[in-house]
């Protein structure tokens, strides 16, 4: 199923939008920064999972994941390494995510995130309309960091 993991550009923004679209997931501020998403498509170039960084000063917040349903656990963790390495290029300092499975964490510290506190986020990042609409919105969130340099 796998094809290639790429950087978005110009010409992937109509269709990473509907990908968004179809999964009910937020598409505000995919054009100004299409180049933050990564995509993984199939054999014959359909989108099978995105995963994007919304940049906040040197730092970012993983944002936009969705995946197939068919997607396996290597290709899951391919997309997340095709993340940290795009994070790296971009020169980011530290990148955050949050979560409300605690599931997942397991995952996440594999990767090297560590758990945080709400308390630890720091105060430029709160800006993020993707981390006041978890703050504000989501239940029993849980948040991670990883230091990328």
């Amino acid at each position: 199923m796998l094809g290639q993991i790429k950087i978005a550009n110009e010409n992937d923004i109509s269709r990473l939008k509907d990908f968004l679209g179809q999964a009910n997931v937020n598409s505000d501020g995919v054009d100004p920064t299409v180049d933050n998403f990564i995509l993984m498509e199939d054999l014959d170039q359909k989108l099978i999972a995105t995963l994007g960084i919304e940049r906040v000063n040197e730092d970012g917040l993983l944002r936009s994941l969705v995946i197939s349903p068919k997607l396996e656990q290597p290709q899951i963790l391919a997309l997340f390494k095709g993340i940290l390495s795009l994070a790296k290029q971009k020169e980011l300092r530290n990148l955050y995510l949050a979560t409300n499975k605690q599931a997942s964490v397991e995952f996440f510290t594999m990767l090297g995130f560590d758990q945080i506190g709400k308390d630890e986020l720091p105060d430029h990042l709160k800006v993020s309309q993707h981390l006041q609409h978890v703050l504000g919105d989501v239940d029993n969130s849980i948040f991670m960091r990883t230091s990328l340099r």
